[in-house]
This record gives structure tokens, C-alpha cells and sequence, in this order.
């Protein structure tokens, strides 16, 4: 060991660590520079958000400054916490504004009759080409007990709104007469065969329950043009 060495602690090249006063100068660095980092980036996205997310101008709120106090804490530094926030509320804006503004998907609902409650949900919607055939599904529910018996059903004539008809007759369901005992589902087809003559439009028209006048679905079907 050097003889010349006294013992001072400030002579270990790392004492630097055991004292205090060194330890809040460099602590009161790193907050400075975290402050002047989130600065720069927050001056950044708001130059880059021009719009909000339903296309309007954007509009920047100007937050009234903060005094030391609110500024400082126990060491003196900057408190940078609004500015975080900001930051991440002008993130979240951008990203938003970016991302491809597509409406949620929507189930398609199948049309159904349930027997149980006496309520139909959907519609039968299908087309066709003129001369040739358009089918679709019916759906009968009962989650009863009780058995239901056959159920039949009966579809109307289709109409276009410059008068031109469909006939009933031109509709077939298969099968003619569905059990529906209790605790079942059942399909049922329905095929409308569309003569070449039909002209091209849409169609409506209904599908009712035989005995069960409550109980009915409407009907759409697109004619196409013959190819």
C-alpha cells in the first residue's frame, strides 16, 4: 500500500456514491434531461396530429404553466408527470387518427320462428337471375317442453314497387309439414322459382305460419337481369 495515501475518502475514484450533495446534483441531471426528452417528443406529435379521428381540425388546448412550487419537488427538480400525461393523451390521438376507420362487423341473423314465445327474428333476403331459381331457410325453434305438432307454412305473392308480380305458386317449402316436438330445431327450405319473364328488381312479400297469425316473417328477393 501506498504510504503517502492519508485515508480520505474522496481519493476512492467511486466515493462519489456515499455522498449525498453528489447524489442529488446527478439526480436532478437525469430529471432535466427526462424533461427535455418528453418535450421534444410532445412538440413532435403535435405537429404531426392535424385532424381528429371523425376528421375535424384538431385542437390543442394550451394548459396555464405551472408555478416552481407545482413544479419543483423535495430536491428541486421538475416534476414532468403532467407533461407525461399530455404525452400520452396526444399518443393515443394520433394513433387513433391513423388507424383505418372501419365500422364493427355485424352477425348476420338468420330467420327464425320460435314457437316458445311466439316471435320471429330476421327476414328472408336472397336473389337470383331472372329464369332461374332463388332458395333460402327457415328456421322453427322450440326449447318448451310441450310438443308443438306439424307446422306448415305458406308464402304470399312478391310484388316490386312498379307492380310487377311474383306468384305464390311460384314458391315451394320443403318439407310441406315439419314435427316440431319439444326441445327441437328444425329448417325448413323455401324455393322460389323465378320465370325468364320476371322482370329484374326487388321483390317483397311474406312468410306466414299456418294457425299462428302472430307469427310471420317478411321476404326480399333481388331479380337479377338473365345472363
Amino acid at each position: 500500500m501506498d504510504g503517502g495515501n492519508n485515508g480520505d475518502l474522496h481519493d476512492v475514484p467511486w466515493a462519489s456514491i456515499f455522498d449525498p450533495a453528489a447524489n442529488v446534483r446527478a439526480l436532478t441531471a437525469v430529471q432535466a434531461e427526462g424533461f427535455r426528452a418528453a418535450s421534444e417528443l410532445v412538440d413532435r406529435f403535435v405537429r404531426m396530429v392535424a385532424t381528429r379521428p371523425d376528421g375535424g381540425a384538431a385542437t390543442v388546448r394550451q394548459a396555464s404553466p405551472l408555478s416552481n412550487e407545482q413544479r419543483a419537488d423535495l430536491l428541486g427538480a421538475t416534476d414532468v408527470e403532467p407533461l407525461i400525461r399530455s404525452w400520452w393523451a396526444m399518443a393515443g390521438q394520433f394513433l387513433m387518427g391513423g388507424a383505418p376507420q372501419t365500422p364493427p362487423p355485424t352477425a348476420a341473423i338468420s330467420p327464425t320462428l320460435d314457437f316458445t314465445g311466439t316471435a320471429a327474428t330476421g327476414r328472408l333476403a336472397f336473389e337470383t337471375d331472372a329464369g332461374d331459381t332463388a332458395t333460402a331457410e327457415v328456421w322453427l325453434h322450440n326449447s318448451a317442453d310441450g310438443d308443438v305438432g306439424l307446422i306448415r307454412l305458406r308464402c304470399s305473392e312478391l310484388m316490386a314497387a312498379d307492380g310487377s308480380v311474383i306468384e305464390a305458386k311460384a314458391c315451394r317449402i320443403h318439407p310441406k309439414a315439419v314435427p316440431v316436438p319439444g326441445r327441437s330445431s328444425r329448417g325448413v327450405g323455401i324455393t322460389v322459382k323465378v320465370a325468364s319473364k320476371v322482370k329484374p328488381g326487388l321483390y317483397r312479400g311474406t312468410v306466414l305460419v299456418e294457425g299462428r297469425p302472430d307469427l310471420w316473417l317478411p321476404v326480399a328477393l333481388t331479380v337479377r337481369p338473365a345472363s
